[in-house]
């Protein structure tokens, strides 16, 4: 009877080569979760920072679309923009600015002066970095007269349409934005 109790207590214990196995069943495991939580950490920043430069895509189509749908006397061609237009309320600026939207190297740039007739100082000139990266920008400009064009034709009537159309660097995909300048505005600032 004394063999049966101490063959259970034997039995009862792992050996060494099933601790082994245990031990590198779990590191086997540990190693893929902390691969898997890795990933998904690389997969959630980049998600993240794609958020962030959309919504600054976002913003800069409000802006564009803002300015230029209050906008008249455009002036430029197929990379610059000109006109006159009133500045977002949020910036806290009456009156008038004469508007200029470019690309300068990667950059699309909006510079801003108040409207005057006479000669201005190029201190009063102001001027904001919209987008980084910029792979192309183009300006086309829609009259039921001549359809798309690269250049407004008459300048005493404004474009119908105008198309702005940005592509970022890398692939990132830019915005085609289309606006039609308010037609109330112009007439009130041509009288």
């Amino acid at each position: 009877m004394a063999d049966r109790g101490g063959s259970r207590t034997a039995e009862a214990g792992f050996t060494l080569l099933e601790l082994l196995v245990v031990i590198t069943i779990l590191g086997l495991i540990l190693v893929a979760l902390s691969g898997g939580v890795r990933f998904a950490g690389q997969a959630w920043q980049a998600q993240e920072t794609r958020s962030v430069r959309q919504g600054d895509i976002d913003a800069v189509e409000n802006l564009l679309r803002e300015l230029v749908s209050s906008g008249t006397a455009f002036q430029g061609g197929n990379g610059s923009l000109r006109f006159v237009t009133r500045l977002p309320d949020a910036l806290a600026r009456g009156g008038l600015y004469d508007v200029d939207l470019h690309a300068a190297g990667d950059r699309l740039v909006l510079s801003w002066r108040p409207h005057f007739k006479g000669p201005m100082q190029a201190a009063d000139t102001n001027e904001a970095e919209l987008i980084k990266d910029l792979a192309d920008f183009e300006i086309a400009y829609f009259t039921t007269a001549g359809g798309w064009q690269t250049a407004p034709q008459d300048k005493a009537k404004p474009p119908q349409l105008i198309r702005l159309a940005l592509r970022l660097n890398g692939g990132r995909s830019g915005t085609s934005l289309v606006v039609a300048p308010m037609i109330e505005f112009v007439t009130a600032v041509a009288n």
